[in-house]
């Protein structure tokens, strides 16, 4: 058992969040001191993948910058959808964290 001292405008923020969640409070304290709330290791494990693959498509950005400025044609086509599906990524991971 863990007890834990609040002011009373934390205590109500604090029911506000599990309500908010649908949890109650003792579930929603369990969830967020066991860092599940956030998805824990799984989502740092996914930020992490998604920021190397951003890693990757700005390195092809720089390498169709670099043609694109010697005057050949380039097609963006393909990075500019991997850039979207990298987007739609994030976007999902960031709806588990908030």
């Amino acid at each position: 058992m863990i007890h834990i001292r609040v002011t009373e405008t934390e205590h109500k923020n604090i029911h506000c969040y599990a309500k908010d969640k649908n949890l109650n409070l003792s579930s929603f304290a369990r969830k967020v001191l066991l860092n599940e709330k956030a998805g824990g290791s799984l989502i740092a494990d996914e930020l992490l993948n998604l920021r190397q693959e951003l890693s990757r498509i700005g390195n092809n950005l720089n390498q169709l910058a670099r043609l694109g400025n010697s005057g050949q044609a380039v097609d963006i086509s393909e990075t500019l959808s991997e850039l979207q599906a990298l987007q739609n990524q994030l976007n999902k991971q960031l709806e588990k964290v908030r």
